[in-house]
């Protein structure tokens, strides 16, 4: 068992090599001698490199939560929402006085008068380049009338015969 437990290194080197034998006959060496004694066990031997690491445990516990950081930066100003419901109508004003209308009301016949005027103008003058428009195209249409008797008598064309030769 405790051979077991602690190792021993390799056997050490071999013991030195016999004397050589005794002469032949005629002068050669002999053959070589039987080996020396085997050496005593060498020094214990170093630790072999590291296994592989085996599998991977569960998980731990959660951990405590950490404090919460400080507060951020206020964010951008957001969208405006939907109007809300109308009000009531509030008590009602105190109307103008007659004298405070009269200027207001004579600015606005004066300027109904004009824009009349300037209506009845314009049809007018629309009335008159009209009718000039229609006397002209009168006299114009009477000298055309002799004029187009002339350019309706043409000649006719000949046609030509194409021979097949």
């Amino acid at each position: 068992m405790a051979d077991e437990q602690r190792r021993q290194g390799s056997q050490g080197p071999r013991g030195r090599q016999g004397e050589p034998g005794r002469p032949g006959p005629q002068g050669h060496p002999g053959r070589r001698g039987p080996d020396g004694t085997r050496g005593k066990p060498g020094p214990q031997g170093k630790p072999g490199p590291l296994g592989k690491a085996g599998p991977v445990g569960k998980a731990g516990p959660q951990g405590k939560q950490g404090e919460a950081g400080a507060r951020g930066p206020v964010g951008a100003q957001g969208p405006a929402g939907p109007q809300g419901p109308r009000g009531e109508a509030g008590p009602p004003g105190q109307l103008p006085s007659i004298e405070q209308v009269l200027p207001w009301l004579e600015q606005l016949f004066d300027a109904w008068d004009e824009r009349r005027r300037q209506r009845e103008q314009e049809a007018a003058e629309r009335a008159a380049l009209e009718a000039a428009v229609q006397h002209e195209d009168d006299a114009i249409g009477d000298n055309d009338n002799d004029d187009s008797d002339d350019d309706d008598h043409k000649k006719k064309k000949k046609k030509k015969k194409h021979g097949k030769d």
